[in-house]
C-alpha cells in the first residue's frame, strides 16, 4: 500500500490525530500511526496450541517470530470472514510487552479484512467510547471519530489484549522459529 509514503505527505499537527484505517467486517476501524510498523499481504500462519480462538497463531517475519490475531474473532463479530484477495496484517507495536534483548518483540500481528487509508483527523472530531462501548469487554475502545459522515472506530493498542491474553501471547512470542514452524 506504500504506508510510508503517505504518512510523509500526510502530517499530523498537535491538534490532530494522524491513523490507519482499515475494515473489519463491515465496520471502520483506525489506529494510531505511531503504534504501526507496518501493513503486509497475509503470511503463513503457524497455529499454536491452547490459544483463544482468536490468536491464529504466529508468524515468521524477517526471522522474528509475531503473534497474529483474527481481529473479527477477536472483536466476536460473527461472519467477519476475512477474505483473502483484500485481507491484510497490520504489524502494530505496543500491544505486548517486549522482552530485553529478543529482536521484535513486543510487535503483533492484526488480521484484517482490508486497509482503506492514512487519514489525518481533528482530535475534536473523536470523541469518547459511548457508555454502551465502555467496560471490561469494551475498554480497547479509545474513541469514536467523525470522518465526514461515517463513524470510525478508534482502538486503543495497549487495551486490544486482555491481561490474561498478552501473558499467553508474550509465552508464544519466545518460542524459536524452528520450534513454531513445527
Amino acid at each position: 500500500m506504500g504506508l510510508r509514503k503517505q504518512v510523509k505527505k500526510q502530517e499530523a499537527s498537535d491538534e490532530s490525530v494522524q491513523a490507519l484505517l482499515f475494515r473489519i467486517g463491515m465496520e471502520e476501524y483506525a489506529l494510531e500511526i505511531g503504534s504501526l510498523v507496518e501493513v503486509i499481504r497475509p503470511f503463513k500462519i503457524t497455529s499454536l496450541p491452547r490459544m483463544p480462538e482468536f490468536v491464529e497463531g504466529v508468524i515468521n517475519l524477517r526471522g522474528v517470530i509475531i503473534p497474529a490475531v483474527d481481529m473479527g474473532r477477536r472483536f466476536g463479530l460473527v461472519g467477519s470472514g476475512t477474505a483473502q484477495r483484500t485481507a491484510r496484517m497490520v504489524i502494530t507495536k505496543g500491544a505486548i510487552a517486549a522482552s530485553p534483548g529478543r529482536k521484535g518483540q513486543g510487535l503483533l500481528a492484526l488480521v484484517v479484512d482490508g486497509v482503506q487509508d492514512v487519514i489525518v483527523i481533528p482530535k475534536k472530531q473523536i470523541e469518547p467510547a459511548p457508555e454502551a462501548a465502555r467496560g471490561r469487554n469494551a475498554d480497547f475502545i479509545a474513541g469514536m471519530g467523525k470522518v465526514g459522515e461515517r463513524l470510525v472506530i478508534f482502538l486503543d493498542i495497549d487495551r486490544i489484549l486482555s491481561t490474561e491474553e498478552r501473558t499467553a501471547l508474550e509465552e508464544a512470542g519466545k518460542e524459536e522459529p524452528e520450534q513454531a514452524d513445527r
